[in-house]
């Protein structure tokens, strides 16, 4: 904990940063890199080196390269306090693709800039808020590679302030929280951020502790289907026979539907993996004899990772019944080494 304080001290230190990640700025910026940085202003989206199906260089990105090129390492720090959040990401992206510069001051100061940015990458446009695209931007095998990336101890650091500091509401945090281990260490900030956001992220991260104190939360993820998903998740990572009631409940339900949700599905395969009863294996037999080829296949594919994944003497039988042909077969693979 002292540790924690003293990165939290570290980053108030750090200051004069608001609420949306801009800070006053000198007129120590030439007007020609003053010039590159309206023009990414007001063109106002974040674009790849190629963006649609052909792969189009837009003016944008050679408004990007140019600032690499021509700003110094001071205009560029400057620039990341720009009243523009598409300025400060090109700007911090730039700045450390040149890895003589400490960027990871630049970094803390805007972890938690909220600021709502439209991205162009590739043939996919979204949005993301840019204390994430900056985390991106330093994060290995993302967005950059010729930039900085993180040691294992800054990244150790940031993942501290992003559980600890409640004032953090990027989805890094988010992220941070679904892949968590249970370190006894976070559980009591874990469960004040499931119980008080009521964020099922935070819950499933909650149930990797297995405390029976905590049923009662994660019984509520079953109460909407917007969160059938994370009370499966956790009902797969903390066992429990109160949860399998409403598991099967879902698998009902589910089976009715004329459209699939495909995460679902995987993860309510495999929870139910985990309860290796009787009825289990009657719902499993369902997908091997059903009629609906596009079902079977399907289906069938995360019933394989589930049973391979959670193995169990009751299950073997069915393993023999899934007959995948060659395109979900080659999925069956990919996506079966991805669960390892």
């Amino acid at each position: 904990m002292k540790r924690l304080i003293q990165i939290l001290l570290f980053t108030s230190l750090l200051g004069g940063v608001s609420c949306n990640g801009q800070t006053p700025t000198s007129s120590a910026i030439r007007p020609v890199i003053q010039k590159i940085a309206n023009g990414i202003a007001k063109d106002n989206v974040l674009k790849s080196a190629g963006v649609g199906y052909g792969g189009v260089r837009t003016d944008q990105w050679e408004r990007f390269e140019k600032l690499k090129k021509e700003a110094t390492d001071e205009e560029l720090k400057e620039l990341t306090e720009n009243k523009n959040p598409v300025v400060r990401c090109y700007s911090f992206q730039a700045i450390a693709t040149r890895k003589n510069i400490d960027v990871f001051p630049i970094l803390l100061k805007h972890l938690n800039d909220t600021a709502r940015i439209e991205t162009f990458q590739g043939c996919i446009v979204s949005s993301q808020v840019a204390g994430d695209y900056f985390l991106g931007v330093v994060t290995p095998e993302y967005i950059d590679l010729d930039a900085y990336k993180l040691t294992s101890r800054q990244r150790a650091t940031v993942d501290s302030i992003l559980l600890f500091d409640k004032t953090s509401k990027i989805s890094a945090k988010y992220r941070l929280l679904s892949d968590l281990e249970p370190n006894p260490s976070y559980y009591n900030r874990i469960k004040e951020i499931a119980t008080t956001e009521n964020n099922p992220v935070a819950i499933l991260a909650l149930a990797r502790f297995q405390n029976k104190t905590d049923i009662g939360i994660i019984k509520s993820l079953f109460d909407d289907d917007k969160t059938e998903y994370y009370a499966a998740y956790s009902s797969r990572e903390f066992l429990d026979s109160s949860f399998y009631p409403s598991l099967t409940k879902i698998f009902e339900k589910e089976w009715n539907e004329r459209l699939y949700d495909y995460p679902k599905w995987r993860i309510l395969y495999q929870a139910l993996a985990k309860y290796p009863t009787r009825q289990t294996y009657e719902l499993f037999k369902r997908t091997t004899q059903t009629k609906d080829d596009f079902r079977y296949q399907t289906l069938g594919k995360y019933l394989m990772i589930a049973i391979t994944k959670y193995p169990n003497e009751i299950f073997e039988s069915l393993k023999a019944e899934i007959k995948l042909d060659e395109f979900h077969s080659d999925e069956l693979k990919q996506e079966a080494d991805i669960e390892k």
